[in-house]
């Protein structure tokens, strides 16, 4: 019965160590945990409306600016028409004043061949009269005058040569109007064609004229376009600058009331995580507290029994590796495992199985940091890899049953954090399973 009793509150006792285990983990879920507060969490009509004003503005100064981009690209048409206006204003100014240069020199030759006409028909006229005497002269005398040039002459050589001076004389003046008149007909053909020159330099000079005219008033439209662009390019440029100046104000106004809306979210979302905190400190504290005190229930019970009790916290149900043959996890061969191996947390509380005296606590290259417990009544705890710096005991202490002794490490040869448990009767390694009085109820081996 007194067994059976001994059984009844041990199972007790683990099924209290494991609720408050799994308290942890339970409380986890509840505790709200703090977050910073986005817009979601704070937006409202109010900060809705100034947003989608926010939006539209944008859109209209995003669309403003296009028709910017657009205006300044004509502008810089305008601007490069203006520049080709220049260019070819003077390209026909040039040729214009060329034109009437030449239209200047042709009316000169023209004018100069008129003259030389003039002075031709006189001279013509001249001659012309004279020739006119001489056959008057001829034909009024008649023949008396040739009777009297022949019956004047002394002799026949005389007479010969009298005939033939006056007709050599009337055949000269032939030529002479004949030549006058052939010079006359070039000077006016010369003439005709400087005259249709003067005419085709006046017409290009009049085309001249008026593509300067055309170019005037294309130039004038330019102008006006570009008067029109620029005074467009300020409209939008105001209208920007006032989307802007509105966009800035709505937006800083929007901001100020999302970070009043945030922090006065961020500081209930703070309080009520503190509160969490609070709480589930005070829970791990109480938590804490009962396994303080059902594991002092635990080791009065191992203490009556004078049973080995187990050397961690209940909540380490796993073993490892068990008593006996084992592939070694380093060497990678099958040795003798003299203990066995319970996974725990690192710096996880290492308690003293039974009361007895410290005779080793040192550093061995495959045990790392450990201790071993003489219980002076024949059996010897021997724990292994154990964290560096937590050893709480040394070389000679007295040491209770279930006093924390050292924290769970991966010192020595050890592939994680974990305690290597050892039994020794009379000096011979045993199963520890064998003579715990107090272990887990839910003890899992894994290997």
């Amino acid at each position: 019965m007194k067994t059976l009793k001994y059984k009844r509150i041990f199972c007790a006792v683990c099924a209290l160590l494991l609720l408050f285990q799994a308290g942890p983990f339970l409380r986890a879920d509840s505790a709200a945990s703090y977050t910073a507060a986005t817009y979601d969490d704070v937006k409202n009509a109010t900060t809705e409306e100034l947003r989608l004003e926010i939006e539209e503005l944008n859109r209209m100064i995003s669309e403003a600016k296009e028709a910017l981009a657009g205006s300044e690209a004509l502008k810089a048409d305008a601007a490069e028409k203006r520049e080709l206006y220049f260019s070819l204003k003077s390209l026909y100014n040039d040729t214009l004043r060329t034109l009437e240069e030449a239209k200047l020199v042709a009316e000169n030759e023209a004018e100069e061949t008129a003259i030389k006409i003039a002075a031709a028909e006189v001279e013509y006229d001249e001659t012309y009269s004279e020739f006119l005497s001489l056959l008057k002269l001829s034909y009024e005398g008649g023949s008396a005058n040739y009777i009297e040039a022949i019956l004047g002459s002394a002799s026949l050589s005389e007479l010969l040569s009298s005939v033939e001076r006056i007709g050599s004389l009337i055949g000269y003046n032939d030529r002479v109007m004949k030549k006058l008149e052939s010079q006359k007909s070039a000077l006016k053909e010369e003439y005709e064609k400087q005259a249709a020159a003067v005419a085709e330099k006046e017409s290009a000079v009049a085309e001249y004229e008026a593509k300067l005219a055309e170019l005037d008033e294309w130039s004038k439209q330019n102008e006006e376009e570009l008067a029109a662009l620029e005074k467009e390019i300020d409209e939008i440029v105001s209208r920007t600058s006032e989307y802007t100046d509105r966009s800035d104000v709505l937006e800083a106004e929007f901001r100020k009331e999302v970070e009043r809306l945030e922090e006065e979210e961020n500081k209930k979302r703070a309080e009520a995580a503190e509160q969490a905190r609070l709480a589930a400190i005070r829970a791990e504290e109480e938590r804490k507290a009962a396994e303080e005190a059902a594991r002092l229930k635990a080791i009065e019970e191992a203490a009556r029994g004078q049973g080995f009790l187990w050397p961690l916290p209940m909540s380490s149900i796993y073993i490892t590796y068990k008593f006996g043959t084992r592939l070694h996890p380093v060497y990678n061969v099958y040795k003798t495992h003299y203990g066995i191996d319970i996974a725990s947390p690192k710096n996880t509380p290492v308690y003293a199985a039974k009361p007895g005296i410290v005779t080793v606590a040192q550093y061995h290259s495959s045990y790392g940091n450990y201790i071993m417990i003489d219980h002076l009544d024949g059996t010897t705890t021997l724990y292994a890899h154990l964290n560096t710096g937590t050893t709480k005991v040394k070389k000679g202490d007295t040491v209770q049953r279930g006093q924390e002794i050292a924290g769970v490490g991966t010192t020595g040869l050890s592939t994680g954090y974990h305690l290597h448990f050892e039994v020794r009767v009379n000096g011979n390694c045993v199963d520890p399973l064998n003579y715990l009085a107090v272990k887990p109820s839910n003890l899992t081996i894994l290997g």
